[in-house]
């Protein structure tokens, strides 16, 4: 069984009768060509599509803070280093300005 809803009213035939399903609907068994059809031109939705997509996006997020939180790190880092060695070579220099 599929999971589609209707994004727009869908007519469909069930047992020979024409049916009109309204928005939000859930869609009858439909053939893997008319569920292909629907949810191309955007009639239909598969739910189970849309919490894979959202499992997926959550996880693509969390993946992309991860490597922003090592990369604002390694800039700290970078930057604290670079402020060190300043600091390293003023002394230097005062040392040999004093001498």
């Amino acid at each position: 069984m599929s999971n589609l809803i209707a994004m727009v009213a869908t007519a469909v035939l069930i047992e020979g009768k024409r049916v009109v399903i309204q928005p939000g609907e859930p869609l009858p068994d439909l053939s893997k060509q008319d569920e292909r059809e629907l949810v191309g031109s955007g009639a239909a939705e598969n739910e189970d599509d849309k919490v894979a997509q959202a499992k997926a996006d959550a996880a693509a997020v969390k993946a992309a803070e991860a490597d922003f939180a090592k990369a604002r790190k390694r800039a700290k880092y970078e930057e604290a280093a670079r402020a060190k060695e300043a600091e390293q070579a003023k002394a230097a220099a005062d040392t040999q300005a004093t001498q």
